[in-house]
């Protein structure tokens, strides 16, 4: 796992997944993601992951076969834990799998402002 420093200082971490098992959660997570419609901002899409029981914000790009996730400093980007951990409360059913979460149309907003003022 490397770390690079990009977008105003926030520091990623590179998840990438490989064999059969990491292909299998990619086509799942691109599924979801793709059928939700505030999942895609700008050229990648963003979703949270809990990683070591912390939620996390992370994003993959949309186009190309990139199967490295990003995990974001969220307060970076201005949105709190508490935004992260409600987001994930108010998720149910089919919009939930092993720990990835759709992010809420409040955080959705948050990184789209934030993305007119790059």
């Amino acid at each position: 796992m490397g770390c690079i420093n990009v977008e105003r200082s926030c520091w990623v971490v590179l998840r990438e997944r490989t064999g059969k098992g990491g292909e299998e959660e990619q086509r799942l997570l691109f599924e979801r993601l793709e059928d939700d419609r505030r999942s895609l901002v700008g050229s990648n899409y963003y979703f949270i992951r809990v990683l070591d029981a912390m939620p996390s914000l992370c994003r993959i790009p949309a186009r190309g076969n990139d199967c490295r996730e990003e995990v974001l400093d969220h307060e970076n980007h201005g949105i709190s834990d508490f935004e992260l951990e409600d987001a994930i409360r108010t998720m149910t059913g089919d919009r939930c799998l092993d720990g990835w979460y759709q992010m809420s149309g409040h955080i959705e907003r948050k990184i789209r402002v934030l993305l007119e003022f790059e």
